[in-house]
């Protein structure tokens, strides 16, 4: 036989059988046989995981099982209320998408009351509570919102906490009921809260089901539906949205997956390698500011003297008593004294790398994050573009959702059940004839009839925008290349422009009239280059010019 054997020559039952025997031995892929299940790892079986047991199969399911996500987003909120990186970059993406600023408005009235309705009323109170769903939407990567549709067309919003959308009777463990051909449509979602004070186990429609009422005949096939579970209506108004009161409208945050974790779960792991080594530089910090007093004798005599005391005899003299700052010892001239500490070498910022990795998962420059800036100004201002960027998407995300997710289903659910319009006619230009704007009325749906005002971020240059919209040593864009208006009013931080002119004009009604400022401006150039004469006399021009750049005249070569 020979001595050594290659893997080709090994038959498979003895590789089968040294897989039973010695379950703790991997073997170098691709041959990966999995001895629990009877199938090699890397051909699609359900043993198939890398040594530390995570599974690394190929598959068409991204989604988390479902104790992982419910412990990552637990994790993910512990973080940010308690490491101060993540609680700064957290709220400050919340200040900038809907903080100061932030504002929804149309110029239509009937609109504008239904938002006020909707924002301002006791139960629902968005004013106070939009920074709040955002920074959950963030932390949890999951926001959804129960619309609930009262008699009189009222909406009160709820939050749904991501942690109640559960139910053990949906085989995929994400507690929704999706469609089965659109996996990103949810139809049902499964609401249970074991709370002993609400003990909730329910089921409410998805506002697709509001939207396309038959997708409840979809519903009802799937695993996991309980029509025991769903509150209808009987009432008649609510047959036109499938004869329920309330829906859950939700911000689909996700990657195309049924549940989603907040991007903090990317620096976790990171986070907490960062949050030890500091706790190790602590204990460093406090060694080395850690000192002993060492007494010395000189001869040998008094050492043995020492050696000979009683320990009562040695706690009456000064070197066995505690010492006090300031105070004073009596040495003998056979003893010295020192005071000595360990003199442990530095390790502040030896951190940086762990430190970059979780700043870069915050998607925040490091001196915004740390509020400490170690580089130089022009680093810190090439890092300004790309957080401006990432703001403005997300803005642009947050509005979308804003817009036709969430005011869209409000105002769809109010046309429903009340007199509220369900589509508006508006007058706008639609094309050009002969160099003439062609108006038309169009139908909207309201949402498209509103604004959206965010906040103005200091990262952006306010006044490097206003010159170049508006024109310092140009004309503006309004009146050179035809940019609208409230386009660039927009582009400046100030949201609906028909709403400003008409405040405008209240505020002349209303106010007494000031001066322009152009006038004054021109009168008091005026006064600069024609100072008075306090005596009365007439100047004459200076008609000699010794240089061109001081701005006297030249002489004048006819003599008069």
């Amino acid at each position: 036989m020979p001595d050594k054997f290659t893997l080709d020559q090994i038959p498979d039952e003895y590789l089968e059988a040294i897989a039973r025997e010695f379950p703790t031995i991997n073997m170098s892929v691709p041959w990966q046989y999995d001895s629990g299940t009877g199938t090699y790892r890397g051909s699609g079986g359900s043993g198939f995981t890398d040594p530390d047991g995570a599974p690394i199969h190929i598959g068409s399911d991204k989604d988390d099982p479902s104790l992982t996500r419910e412990y990552l987003q637990e994790q993910c909120w512990l973080k940010f209320q308690r490491t101060p990186q993540v609680n700064t970059a957290i709220r400050g993406q919340v200040g900038r998408m809907s903080g100061y600023g932030f504002e929804v408005s149309s110029d239509i009235a009937e609109i504008q009351e239904a938002i006020e309705e909707i924002e301002l009323d006791p139960r629902n109170r968005l004013y106070n509570y939009w920074p709040k769903y955002v920074a959950r939407s963030i932390i949890e990567g999951e926001l959804r919102l129960c619309a609930t549709v009262h008699d009189d067309g009222f909406i009160e919003i709820d939050f749904i906490d991501p942690v109640c959308v559960q139910s053990g009777s949906v085989t995929d463990g994400s507690g929704i009921i999706y469609h089965p051909n659109k996996t990103s449509m949810p139809l049902i979602y499964c609401i249970r809260d074991d709370d002993p004070l609400k003990q909730i186990d329910e089921q409410i429609p998805s506002i697709f089901i509001a939207r396309y009422p038959e997708l409840m005949a979809v519903a009802k096939k799937q695993p996991g539906f309980d029509a025991d579970k769903l509150k209808a209506s009987r009432r008649p108004k609510f047959k036109s949205i499938g004869g329920f009161k309330r829906f859950i409208i939700e911000w689909d945050k996700s990657y195309i997956t049924k549940r989603n974790i907040g991007h903090v779960r990317t620096i976790l792991e990171w986070l907490n390698y960062w949050e030890n080594l500091k706790k190790y530089e602590i204990d460093h910090k406090k060694s080395s500011g850690a000192y002993v007093w060492v007494f010395q004798f000189t001869d040998i005599r008094s050492w043995i003297e020492w050696m000979r005391m009683s320990d009562a005899d040695r706690a009456k003299t000064g070197i066995a008593l505690a010492k006090t700052p300031g105070g004073s010892l009596v040495l003998g001239p056979n003893m010295e004294v020192k005071c000595m500490n360990p003199n442990l070498p530095k390790i502040s910022d030896s951190d940086t790398d762990i430190l970059q990795q979780v700043i870069s998962g915050l998607n925040e420059p490091e001196d915004v994050a740390t509020g400490q800036s170690k580089g130089t100004f022009a680093s810190v201002k090439a890092s300004r573009g790309p957080m401006s960027d990432r703001v403005s998407d997300e803005i642009s995300y947050f509005e979308k959702f804003l817009r036709h997710d969430f005011w869209g289903s409000i105002f769809f659910l109010k046309s429903k059940v009340s007199k509220f319009p369900e589509i508006f006619t508006v007058e706008e230009a639609v094309t050009f004839k002969d160099q003439e704007p062609q108006f038309k009325k169009v139908k909207k749906r309201p949402e498209m009839l509103m604004d959206i005002n965010f906040p103005m971020s200091e990262v952006n240059d306010a006044e490097a925008r206003a010159r170049a919209f508006f024109g310092s040593k140009h004309a503006s864009l309004h009146d050179t290349a035809g940019v609208p208006l409230s386009e660039l009013v927009k582009k400046m931080g100030f949201g609906n422009f028909r709403k400003l002119r008409l405040q405008y004009e209240t505020e002349k009604k209303k106010y007494p009239e000031l001066p322009l400022a152009m006038d004054a401006e021109s009168a008091q150039e005026r006064l600069q280059a024609e100072p008075k004469n306090p005596g009365g006399e007439k100047t004459k021009p200076n008609t000699n010019k010794e240089d061109t750049k001081s701005g006297q005249a030249e002489p004048d070569p006819t003599g008069q």
